[in-house]
């Protein structure tokens, strides 16, 4: 998959993870889920590091990341 295209792709899924968030929070007042919270941060977090990783020109940690963000269940269409 191209540089390009997994960052786009990357963007992409952080803005599908923040509003699933948003709408886990604002559905579920009591109880609240805090494992579905808490792995949408995770999910987060690890497309920062491989946005990072990918603007700092580290290919191998940023193809590392993907795989790690595929093993946590995100699908890349590219990939």
């Amino acid at each position: 998959m191209e540089v390009v295209k997994v960052k786009s792709e990357l963007k992409q899924k952080e803005e599908q993870i923040n509003l699933k968030l948003n709408m886990i929070i604002s559905s579920n007042p009591n109880p609240f889920p805090f494992e579905r919270i808490n792995k949408a941060k995770k999910l987060i977090e690890m497309i920062h590091e491989c946005q990072e990783y990918i603007e700092s020109d580290n290919l191998l940690l940023a193809g590392m990341k993907l795989r790690d963000l595929e093993l946590e269940g995100l699908v890349f269409k590219g990939g």
